[in-house]
């Protein structure tokens, strides 16, 4: 599906070319087997603008291609004119410097947006692209939209509330990208899957593009589910050490107690004891 559109995108880029050269050219004719030779140069900027927007890598030949056209149509109307020569001779001059300049500036855009794109499909954590003014998430990559359970085109569009729900986090991030741009640090939020899973992500602001900001996203639910059982973990032997030291210290205890009353009858014997020879002489006298 896909591909299907880009290939009509395509295919109505080179009919919306071919009709703004035939009309240039068309123009020409008129223009020149009418006598009219004030306007007809300026039909041929509109090609040349569209052909550096939709091509801009062949842009430079296109243009040089359509430049000799103007300038033999000019040749072979008006060669008895040479008034309309020397105008000619300067237009292809303008038409040569428009494509070559506007040419290099598309192809510079271009190889940002190649350069993007590459950060967008190849990286090993997720990215996430999104508008800071309006929230809307522009673009993920294949990372993050596996993670999500999402396809790239289901979220691109979408608001940012739809995947991170919790207002009071989502905010304070985007606060602090407006303010600071880059300078966020490091921010942990929780993020809704399509299917509902609730996933724990760090965010890192990569890079700010006039209005877009783009972030990496690293998945640590599993970790922290793990940090999370290890906590339980060390809470169960805590509480185990304290249960089992106290049951110690309550036989300890029991233990004093019956040192101290085995004691307590043996102090008792042996006061007995020391009193029953004195009843004895006593007895005998």
């Amino acid at each position: 599906m896909r591909r299907l559109l880009v290939r009509n995108e395509e295919i109505l880029q080179q009919l919306i070319l071919g009709a703004a050269c035939l009309g240039a050219i068309l123009t020409t004719v008129f223009s020149l087997t009418h006598g009219i030779f004030e306007v007809f140069s300026f039909w041929y900027l509109l090609p040349i603008i569209l052909s550096v927007y939709f091509y801009p890598r062949k842009a430079t030949l296109f243009t040089l291609a359509l430049s000799l056209v103007y300038i033999g149509q000019v040749w072979l109307f008006g060669f008895s004119n040479p008034t309309m020569i020397a105008v000619a001779t300067a237009w292809f001059a303008v038409f040569i410097i428009i494509g070559v300049v506007a040419s290099s500036y598309a192809n510079q855009m271009h190889d940002e947006q190649l350069k993007i794109r590459n950060i967008l499909e190849n990286s090993q954590d997720g990215i996430l692209c999104f508008d800071k003014n309006t929230a809307i998430i522009l673009d993920v990559n294949p990372k993050c939209a596996k993670w999500l359970r999402f396809s790239p085109e289901e979220l691109a569009g979408s608001r940012l509330a739809r995947i991170w729900s919790d207002d009071a986090e989502r905010e304070r991030f985007l606060e602090g990208v407006r303010k600071d741009g880059k300078d966020t640090g490091e921010t942990e939020g929780l993020f809704q899957a399509k299917d509902g899973t609730i996933l724990r992500f760090v965010l890192s602001v990569v890079m700010v593009v006039k209005d877009s900001v783009f972030c990496s996203i690293i998945d640590i639910t599993g970790s922290k589910i793990v940090d999370e059982e290890i906590h339980r973990t060390l809470e169960d032997l805590e509480e185990q050490v304290r249960a089992r030291t106290a049951h110690l210290e309550r036989i300890n205890e029991e233990l004093r107690r019956e040192i101290l009353e085995r004691r307590q009858f043996e102090q008792t014997l042996l006061s007995a004891q020391a009193t029953e020879p004195d009843d004895r002489d006593g007895g005998m006298k």
